[in-house]
C-alpha cells in the first residue's frame, strides 16, 4: 500500500492535510488529550495509520505536540489519583423521599433530602503512589515480595508436584502431569531444584 506521501509524488495531488499547521496539530493535540493512541488519532483524521506514522518521523512539530497533549491528561490523572489516595474529597448523595400524611398515606408530594460526605483515605491508592515515588517505601515493598517467595521450610524444600498443582490453577490434570513429565525428562535423574525438596 502506497503512503500518501508516494502518491502525491506520482500523481501531483497535494497532501489531505499541512502537517505544519496550526490547525492540524491543533486538532491532533485534542485528540491525545482525550487519550486516543496515534492508530486511533489517524483514523479520526481519516488517515492510514502508517502515513500518520510517517509524517510523525518527517514533522517534529507533530511528535510534540503529541507528547503535550498527552502530558496534560497524564497529569490530570495523577492529581486525581492522589487526590483519591489522600481522600477528603466532598460528596453529595440525594434521596427522593415520597410523604405521606398522618394516617400513613402518600400525598403524592416528594422532599429531596441532600447529604454531603468526605471520601475517606484509600490505602490501596496511597500504597500505589508510594511505591511509584518513595525508594524507601519501594525498598520494604520489595524485600517483603522477595521474602514471600521463600520457602519457610528451607530443610525439607517444596515438592514441584504439590507447587504446580496449586499454582497452575488453568490446567488440566492431563496438562499438568504432562508438565511434570516433561520436566523429568529434562533434567538429570539426581539434580535438585534449589528450595525444591523432590529428587527427579
Amino acid at each position: 500500500m502506497k503512503s500518501e506521501s508516494q502518491k502525491s509524488k506520482h500523481t501531483g495531488r497535494k497532501p489531505k492535510f499541512d502537517y505544519k499547521s496550526e490547525e492540524f496539530l491543533s486538532q491532533v493535540e485534542t485528540y491525545a488529550k482525550k487519550g486516543f493512541t496515534d492508530r486511533e488519532i489517524a483514523f479520526a483524521l481519516g488517515l492510514c495509520p502508517q502515513t500518520f506514522c510517517e509524517k510523525k518521523n518527517e514533522h517534529s512539530e507533530l511528535c510534540e505536540v503529541l507528547a503535550r497533549g498527552r502530558a496534560t491528561i497524564t497529569a490530570a490523572v495523577r492529581a486525581k489519583f492522589l487526590a483519591m489516595a489522600l481522600g477528603g474529597i466532598k460528596t453529595k448523595s440525594t434521596v427522593v423521599r415520597k410523604l405521606k400524611d398522618q394516617d400513613g398515606n402518600l400525598t403524592g408530594e416528594e422532599e429531596l433530602q441532600v447529604s454531603e460526605s468526605e471520601l475517606a483515605p484509600n490505602l490501596q491508592a496511597m500504597s500505589v503512589w508510594l511505591y511509584h515515588h518513595d525508594e524507601e517505601w519501594r525498598k520494604v515493598e520489595r524485600r517483603q515480595d522477595e521474602e514471600a517467595d521463600i520457602p519457610k521450610d528451607i530443610d525439607h524444600g517444596i515438592s514441584i508436584d504439590s507447587w504446580i498443582k496449586d499454582n497452575v490453577n488453568d490446567c488440566s490434570p492431563d496438562d499438568i502431569s504432562s508438565v511434570i513429565h516433561r520436566q523429568r525428562e529434562v533434567h538429570h535423574p539426581h539434580h535438585r531444584w534449589p528450595w525444591i525438596g523432590e529428587v527427579f
